[in-house]
């Protein structure tokens, strides 16, 4: 391997290595991103189950609960989404809260949903997505509200020092390799035959 392309190996790796520390040490600035990356799933979620409304032949009483659910879940999509960036001492705890209670909300009705639709020809696996991610979310915002952004955060800092190491590590091994190969001169006699 050319000697670039270890050097840029290695390069990525410290990179990595570097933001995976920095990452650990950034816990307010994390809860920002966390709740941002939390509207944006909801807004994701809410905009799936307004396409899939249509697929979904729920009766009189579902559909409105459906519809409310996806529409709930888009304001507190943008909302989640945008007020971490215009308000600065916003209360992360009570938006963790709301957050929390929606998704519970958006979990028993996509389970409610997929009940209903359970002997239709759709594909399930979008609803007990849904469900299954929605209800996991809130469980852990309703029982650590405080320590999910920290918990997140020191396990994303963790995996990204783990991959840089995982870079430099690789291109020492490419480097050695390459210094080895470049040693072997295959040395041999040749015939040219002519037609």
């Amino acid at each position: 391997m050319k000697k670039r392309h270890w050097a840029l190996g290695a390069i990525v790796g410290v990179v990595l290595l570097a933001l995976g520390i920095f990452l650990i040490f950034q816990e307010e600035s994390f809860k920002k991103i966390f709740v941002s990356l939390l509207g944006v799933y909801m807004i994701g979620s809410g905009f799936s189950t307004l396409l899939g409304l249509k697929s979904y032949q729920l009766g009189p009483r579902l559909r409105p609960a459906t519809l409310i659910k996806a529409l709930l879940t888009l304001l507190l999509g943008v909302i989640a989404l945008i007020l971490p960036i215009l308000v600065a001492d916003l209360s992360f705890l009570i938006l963790l809260y709301i957050i929390a209670t929606e998704l519970l909300f958006s979990g028993i009705i996509s389970i409610i949903n997929l009940v209903a639709v359970r002997n239709l020809d759709i594909a399930f696996s979008p609803i007990i997505g849904d469900a299954l991610i929605s209800l996991i979310l809130s469980m852990l915002l309703f029982f650590f509200p405080r320590q999910i952004g920290t918990v997140l955060l020191k396990g994303v800092g963790i995996l990204v020092i783990a991959i840089g190491l995982f870079f430099i590590i690789a291109s020492l091994i490419t480097r050695r390799t390459g210094k080895r190969e470049e040693g072997k001169t295959i040395e041999g006699e040749a015939e040219i035959l002519e037609p």
